[in-house]
């Protein structure tokens, strides 16, 4: 009964039927329905109950909204919304008919603060971060969509706009951080929320490098990220047939609870390792968060006798939807890089177990000697060679120099299931490189003002304990989840409230807040980390070094 309550079956089963049910008709269906309007010369507005609400279109055709309220203070907020799939999965992803965000929203509860700033006298800005119906990864598109709100938002309101501020969320982070590069007059602060940090190659390889372990111990049919590369309808229904595979084993782990043995590949069937401690093994590798929704990786019940147990689960709950956005992603991304660009010929699978987490984990990894074999088993493994071109457009995408000197705030999730936290840690690292490196040359030649360090990162934490139990002793995953820390984009409206009061400051004094500001803040904010040495794992790879 360990097991039993890893999945919902209904929800696994519903989630193979959608990928079944896939066909080419309907995808192409579903982006036939897109249709370009002519851009409009000036926004439309309609002012109502103390808020202006103005709509028009980008000369692409992208629709973009402002709000702006009666008592305008000057701060104008642009959002730059996170992935969004050209073409749907039923059950899985869907495709946005128009401006699904205006302002930063909860995932969860499908709440965002867009009340709360209009109250705070805020501007909020959103546009659709579609080309001609094209979504994905069309990052260098959106930088220049980005500009052209901006502009059009400027023209409209002129003198009235005193400071702009630039954020968003999740794949924004990619969109953002070469905004500003390229275009340094148009933000005075900028923010971002679980984002990732370019390349998109750092976290990327990971989620391939899961797929592929999947193929070593549990279906040797799994093609991964090399089933990737062919633009279009046929290459989004390969992509597609892959996730199926993952959703097949998810499926079965819902019913045997992960207990049965390793099948594939042969030598290491005699070892009687249950499939179990392989998932954790590939969560450990890839580096998914042993923190989910519902297992805090710490308390223990009575069909969960051991803290990596507590883990294991951990890792199956948040293993599906990272895989889905890895599989949507990497397709999208393939389609800009071809064929090929994930490659593993030169990965220590060794070197990426923390040794650390080799002796927290240990019972749920079933011992050193199964730990062993299990990555003997994964080196002797064919490797995966990919295509030159591919793999260094792939490590060049949303090329950025991490040169910019706003006022930057970022917000992460202790344990974001989807872009791990470690992109905070990494979006840190470069600029502290890029600052260390301006510094000491004005060391040298004290010329010019001295360099300023106006980056933060906070985090959103977990509480110490929270997985519930039910009177058999099995964790509870209909329970609430977590009051914080996990999920992707999922903060409370204090924790986004207090990242917009940051943002709008630091806009208003070219500053990040200091020590004394976050303390304040953290006293009327649950879970909002604000200790400046905390730094969550890391990603693993780093192909910027």
């Amino acid at each position: 009964m360990l097991y039993q309550r890893w999945v919902n079956p209904m929800r696994i089963n519903k989630f193979g039927k959608s990928i079944a049910a896939l066909s080419a008709s309907a995808l192409v269906a579903t982006l036939a329905i897109v249709s370009t309007p002519a851009a409009t010369a000036a926004p439309i507005c309609q002012t109502v109950k103390g808020v202006e609400t103005c709509g028009g279109v980008l000369t692409n055709g992208a629709s973009y909204v402002f709000k702006v309220p009666t008592k305008f203070k000057g701060t104008m907020f642009f959002w730059e919304h996170g992935f969004r799939p050209t073409y749907p999965i039923p059950g899985v992803a869907s495709v946005p008919t128009g401006i699904e965000e205006i302002t930063p929203g909860n995932s969860v509860t499908l709440t965002d603060v867009t009340a709360e700033m209009l109250r705070s006298g805020h501007g909020v800005a959103a546009y659709d971060g579609t080309v001609k119906g094209l979504r994905g990864w069309n990052n260098t598109y959106r930088v220049e969509m980005l500009k052209e709100v901006i502009d059009i938002a400027t023209a409209h309101y002129g003198s009235k706009i005193k400071h702009k501020v630039v954020y968003g969320s999740s794949q924004a982070g990619s969109i953002i951080t070469p905004f500003v590069e390229k275009y340094p007059t148009y933000a005075d602060a900028v923010g971002i929320l679980a984002g990732t940090t370019p390349s998109i190659a750092d976290s990327m390889q990971s989620l391939c490098d899961a797929m592929y372990i999947m193929s070593v111990f549990f279906d040797p049919t799994i093609k991964g990220c090399t089933a990737f590369g062919t633009k279009g309808v046929a290459g989004h229904m390969a992509s597609a047939a892959e996730l199926g595979k993952v959703g097949a084993l998810l499926k079965a782990w819902s019913v045997n609870y992960g207990n049965v043995g390793i099948e594939y590949p042969a030598a290491l069937k005699p070892f009687g390792i249950p499939q179990r401690s392989a998932l954790l093994l590939t969560g450990l590798l890839i580096g998914i968060p042993t923190k989910s929704a519902h297992m805090d990786g710490i308390t223990t019940g009575t069909l969960v006798p051991e803290q990596s147990i507590n883990a294991t689960v951990a890792v199956l709950e948040n293993m599906g939807e990272a895989i889905a956005t890895g599989v949507l992603a990497g397709q999208s991304i393939s389609e800009i890089t071809g064929p090929g660009f994930y490659d593993n010929t030169k990965t220590d699978w060794a070197s990426l177990l923390d040794e650390a987490d080799a002796g927290r984990f240990n019972l749920g990894l079933s011992g050193d000697e199964a730990i062993t074999a299990m990555l003997g088993v994964l080196s002797a493994a064919p490797r995966v060679t990919g295509d030159a071109a591919a793999i260094a457009k792939f490590k060049d995408l949303d090329k950025s120099e991490f040169t910019s000197k706003h006022p930057t705030i970022l917000l992460s999730n202790e344990a974001d299931r989807l872009v791990f936290a470690g992109n905070s840690a990494r979006y840190v690292d470069r600029k502290m490189a890029v600052y260390e490196e301006a510094l000491a040359k004005w060391e040298e030649t004290k010329v010019g003002p001295k360099p300023v360090w106006n980056t933060l990162a906070l985090y959103a934490m977990t509480p110490e304990t929270y997985t519930q139990y039910t009177a058999a002793g099995a964790p509870d995953l209909t329970a609430a989840p977590a009051a914080s820390g996990v999920g992707h984009q999922t903060f409370s409206k204090a924790q986004t409230m207090a990242w917009i009061r940051m943002l709008a400051t630091a806009a208003r004094t070219g500053k990040v807040p200091g020590e004394r500001t976050l303390t304040a803040l953290a006293k009327v904010t649950p879970y909002l980390n604000t200790d400046l040495d905390y730094r969550p794992a890391d990603l693993k790879y780093n192909f910027g070094k």
